[in-house]
C-alpha cells in the first residue's frame, strides 16, 4: 500500500477507534462519575518506571546494534529510544523507526537496508517472553477465578510456538507485497542476524524480561491510582498481551489499539471497561506528557552533538 494511503488508512482507523470510544463514554458516563483519582502520589513512581523502562530499550538497542559495528553510548540509546517514542507517537505506522533509522544511517553509517531486520530481531526475544508470560498468568488466573479467555490463551499459545520455530529452526523468508506479513517475515529473517551472538542474547532478553515486568508494575499503579485493587498476576497477564499488540500498531504510538486491547482483555478478569479505561488512559497520559517534553530535546541533542 503507498504511504499516503497508509497515513490516511492509519488516520482513519483511530478516528473511528476514538469515535466509539466518546460513543461509549457518552453511553456509560456514570460509570465513569463513580470513579476518582484516590492515590495522584502514584503519579512520581509512575514517571519514574516509565523513564526506566525506556532506559532498558536505550540498553536493548546498544546490545542489539554491538554485533554489527554499530557502537552507541548508554546515554545515546536512551535518547534515541526516546526520541523512537515519541516520533511514534505522533507519526503512523511506527514512524519513530524512521526518524531511528535516519539516525542510525547518518551518525554511524548504518545501511538502511540492515535496519528494519536487526531491530526486528529483538521482537523473537519479546514476543516469546510475552507469550511463555501470558501462558503461566493465564495458568495462574485460571486456577484462582476458573475461567479464562480461550481467544486469548490461543494467541499466546500461537506466539510462544512461533517464536520457539524462530529460534530452532531459523527460516530465511522472501518478503510479500503484504506489509503485515512483511513484518514478521522481518522478525524471522532478523532473528538470524544475532543468533549466534550468545551474549546480545542473554542481555537483550533479560531487558525484554524487565521491561514486561515493569510494564506490568505500571498497569498495577495506573490501577491503584483510582483504589482499584487488580493482582499483579493479572496485570501481567494485561501487559503480556499489550506486548504483543506491536505487531499491529497501526495508530500513531498504537492509539486506541492498546487501549481496545486491555480493555476487552480486562472483561475477562471481570473489570469493567469503565475501570480499564481509566487505567489505561493514565499511562497514555504520562507517555504522551514525557514524550513531548523529552522527545524534541533529545532530537536537538543528537542532531547538533557528535558522538564519539
Amino acid at each position: 500500500m503507498p504511504q499516503p494511503y497508509k497515513t490516511l488508512a492509519s488516520i482513519a482507523i483511530l478516528i473511528v477507534l476514538l469515535a466509539l470510544a466518546l460513543f461509549y463514554l457518552y453511553n456509560n458516563f456514570h460509570e465513569f462519575k463513580q470513579l476518582s483519582l484516590k492515590n495522584v502520589y502514584l503519579l512520581v513512581p509512575l514517571i519514574i518506571i516509565f523513564l526506566i523502562n525506556y532506559f532498558f530499550i536505550g540498553l536493548a538497542n546498544v546490545f542489539i546494534l554491538k554485533p554489527i559495528n554499530v557502537n552507541l553510548k548508554f546515554l545515546e540509546g536512551f535518547q534515541l529510544a526516546i526520541i523512537t517514542g515519541f516520533y511514534n507517537l505522533i507519526t503512523p505506522f511506527r514512524g519513530g523507526m524512521v526518524a531511528k533509522a535516519f539516525y542510525l544511517n547518518k551518525k554511524h553509517d548504518f545501511p538502511y537496508t540492515y535496519f528494519l531486520s536487526t531491530i526486528a530481531a529483538s521482537y523473537v526475544l519479546i514476543f516469546l517472553i510475552a507469550g511463555i508470560s501470558g501462558l503461566i498468568t493465564s495458568y495462574l488466573i485460571y486456577n484462582s477465578i476458573g475461567k479464562i479467555s480461550l481467544i486469548i490463551l490461543g494467541i499466546f499459545l500461537t506466539a510462544t510456538i512461533s517464536m520457539l520455530g524462530i529460534i530452532f529452526f531459523s527460516p530465511s523468508l522472501n518478503e510479500t507485497k503484504y506489509s503485515l506479513i512483511n513484518r514478521v517475515i522481518r522478525v524471522v529473517n532478523g532473528w538470524n542476524l544475532i543468533k549466534k551472538n550468545k551474549k546480545t542474547i542473554f542481555l537483550v532478553t533479560l531487558l525484554s524480561l524487565s521491561q514486561l515486568l515493569l510494564s506490568a508494575l505500571m498497569l498495577y499503579l495506573q490501577f491503584k491510582v483510582f483504589g482499584i485493587q487488580i493482582s499483579y498476576t493479572s496485570s501481567l497477564f494485561l501487559a503480556s498481551l499489550g506486548s504483543l499488540a506491536i505487531i499491529i500498531a497501526i495508530t500513531p504510538a498504537g492509539l486506541g489499539i492498546q487501549e481496545a486491547i486491555t480493555v476487552f482483555s480486562a472483561l475477562t478478569l471481570g473489570i469493567s471497561p469503565a475501570e480499564s479505561l481509566a487505567a489505561v488512559l493514565i499511562g497514555r497520559v504520562i507517555s504522551m506528557l514525557v514524550l513531548f517534553i523529552l522527545g524534541p530535546i533529545f532530537s536537538v541533542i543528537l542532531i547538533k552533538k557528535k558522538w564519539l
